[in-house]
């Protein structure tokens, strides 16, 4: 017997953790939908068949590039007849990623020995992600199992195109103001300081921005211990707060509120929305289990609670437009109507496909021309940084010659 972990919706919908112990996981799966429990997530804790401990969930999550390609060539493989126990050894000779390559020997061992491709997939929920996990097992169940990995690795590509579009714009702006910081602090800490003996020596007048300066180059200079134990109780006090309800949601509430980049957020969080539910309802994933992916997939609080809300909804028999109309500022109104045209019509999948693609789109523009926009101001902010600092130092030296003259 072995002990599994696992995470289930009950009749009512609400999450349910626990152990089960069984023979293997497709004997702890039927026996959880006994108990009117329907698994979302199940882990090995106890060692497998051949006396090897199971590493149930380690290291990190494989990058969209890799997963994307490994979903394309598993595809090619499975629609070229290969076996799924096959096709998932040639796989793992080839790949590069070492954390790919282990999780699938692992998975490829599982299969052999009679485990369906989901659960030995799940069996590595730190590798594989949920959403990965669910199509396959619905590939597997309706038999279109290439079509559905076709289908994951064009979820994956569209959202690294996107990632890379929002990275690429943000990238320039950050490698500036890492300029600019480290100009800053040379001149703080390097330059200003012999400025400030001359003008010790000279009795000389100082300005109220040549003080502010020198009081910030001594302060650096002599309790630069005192600034990296700020940051470092800064850092620590900001990861806590992630763990926390509170502290995701106001984190959340701050990526939406940001000039500029708050309008990109909302929209990106949208087309993750739209694509995630329409590729998981094509998928046929049960819609209650495809809005528990799609909450995690959009990674902000205030979205999750949106989708929480959602499923309520829907289990007292309402539509999911109607839950997605109460957060106006969440889902614009495009979203709310074509998700009700959908319900509608019955094609809630394609119209969200459909929304995914414009919003996508939107995203990708939004970000070259912010990228484009934010160049010259990210220049201007520089120069102005090093001006001041430069011009505050010299301040007291026009005072000087005009002195002397």
């Amino acid at each position: 017997m072995a002990l599994f972990r696992y995470q289930a919706l009950d009749r009512a919908g609400k999450n349910v953790r626990g152990q089960i112990e069984a023979p293997d996981s497709a004997a702890a799966a039927a026996e959880l939908r006994r108990r009117q429990l329907f698994p979302v997530r199940m882990e090995s804790t106890s060692a497998d068949r051949g006396g090897r401990k199971r590493p149930a969930g380690f290291g990190t999550r494989i990058k969209l590039q890799d997963i994307a390609v490994f979903c394309r060539q598993f595809s090619t493989l499975v629609r070229a007849g290969v076996p799924a126990a096959r096709s998932l050894e040639v796989l793992a000779e080839q790949t590069e990623n070492r954390k790919l390559q282990q999780a699938l020997e692992n998975v490829h061992q599982e299969v052999r020995q009679g485990t369906s491709l989901r659960q030995g997939f799940a069996e590595h929920t730190k590798i594989f992600p949920p959403l990965f996990v669910n199509m396959v097992g619905a590939g597997e169940a309706s038999g279109q199992l290439d079509l559905m990995l076709d289908r994951a690795a064009t979820f994956y590509e569209r959202e690294r195109a996107t990632s890379q579009k929002i990275i690429s714009a943000l990238t320039y702006p950050m490698v500036v103001l890492f300029i600019a910081f480290g100009i800053s602090i040379f001149l703080l800490t390097s330059v200003v300081p012999t400025f400030a003996e001359t003008f010790t020596q000279q009795g000389v007048q100082l300005p109220l921005p040549t003080r502010i300066t020198l009081a910030v180059s001594w302060f650096l200079v002599h309790r630069w211990f005192v600034v990296l134990a700020l940051a470092a109780v800064l850092a620590v006090a900001l990861a806590a707060a992630n763990r926390t309800p509170a502290g995701r949601r106001v984190r959340g509430q701050l990526a939406l509120l940001l000039p500029v980049f708050g309008k990109l957020n909302k929209k990106n969080a949208v087309a993750r929305f739209a694509r995630t539910f329409s590729t998981l309802s094509t998928a046929g994933v049960p819609v209650l289990e495809a809005l528990e992916l799609t909450k995690k997939v959009i990674g902000n609080a205030l979205y999750e609670e949106a989708l929480t809300e959602a499923q309520d909804g829907l289990r007292s028999g309402q539509p999911l437009a109607a839950a997605l109309a109460r957060y106006p500022k969440l889902f614009p109104p495009i979203a709310v109507q074509m998700t009700a045209i959908g319900e509608e019509t019955g094609n809630l999948d394609e119209l969200l496909n459909k929304l995914a693609d414009f919003y996508e789109t939107d995203v990708q523009e939004m970000s070259a021309r912010l990228g484009s926009m934010l160049e010259p101001l990210m220049i201007l902010f520089l120069s102005v940084v090093v001006g001041v600092i430069i011009l505050s130092v010299y301040m007291p030296m026009f005072q000087m010659m005009n002195f002397v003259r």
